[in-house]
């Protein structure tokens, strides 16, 4: 009789520790309203009446400490930073004339709100020795992967009244190995930015730091505006790169 006594309170209390732990796993998440599962493509309602000009900067440094300090330790040490997109270029601009910054692309693509634009990097298949150039490809071929070196999505959009003058930008990022014919996202980041502001994202990820060697790996995505869509507008995104 006690020990049915015993099982049964053992019971009761498990049941308690379970529904506790559901309610504080539920009051978390709505806490935390942003959260969001790693490396899945973002899925936005498209706002056709307002698009957005972004712009992708995809550079290495030899200075380990440039917009986003070491000093922790690499493993320890944080990977993004946020500043405004004058500062940016100034600092770029400035260790290129230094020798310690080489800009391998830069991108720019206009999209709706709530839409997510490619700007990826390519690699030049004639040389082999992944210099980047302006490659075309198409996504429909299934060798498409083997033209980059990294997928990139980016998408902005306007979530809540609470971020204010701020938009959300999001930016998904996959490593393209075409030795071993595979792709794995090793960035996957939501922040927000104002128009005129620049999010820098140090890609840290061993696969990027064992292609990189010394040299650390940047992509830079810039907001640059955000505007009614003209009446002419298409709904297709422009791209230019350079």
């Amino acid at each position: 009789m006690r020990k049915n006594f015993f099982a049964t309170a053992a019971l009761s209390i498990l049941a308690l520790t379970s529904l506790s732990a559901l309610s504080a796993f539920a009051q978390e998440a709505r806490s935390c309203p942003n959260q969001e599962t790693y490396g899945e493509r973002r899925m936005l309602v498209a706002d056709n009446s307002t698009q957005s000009q972004i712009e992708v900067t995809y550079f290495t440094t030899n200075d380990p400490n440039a917009f986003i300090s070491e000093k922790a330790g690499l493993r320890h040490s944080s990977t993004y930073a946020n500043m405004s997109t004058s500062q940016f270029v100034a600092q770029i601009e400035k260790l290129q004339s230094e020798g310690l910054a080489s800009i391998k692309k830069r991108q720019s693509a206009t999209s709706f709100l709530g839409e997510m634009a490619e700007l990826n990097l390519e690699r030049d298949l004639r040389s082999g020795d992944a210099k980047m150039v302006n490659a075309s490809y198409n996504t429909a071929d299934p060798n498409y992967i083997y033209s980059l070196d990294r997928e990139t999505e980016v998408g902005v959009s306007k979530r809540s009244a609470l971020d204010g003058d701020y938009y959300r930008v999001d930016m998904v990022s996959w490593f393209v190995n075409v030795q071993g014919g595979f792709k794995r996202v090793d960035y996957d980041s939501s922040v927000l930015l104002k128009p005129g502001q620049t999010a820098i994202f140090k890609l840290a990820g061993k696969d990027e730091l064992g292609r990189s060697g010394s040299a650390r790996s940047y992509i830079a995505v810039t907001l640059r505006s955000v505007n009614k869509a003209s009446m002419a507008s298409t709904g297709r995104r422009s791209r230019t790169s350079e």
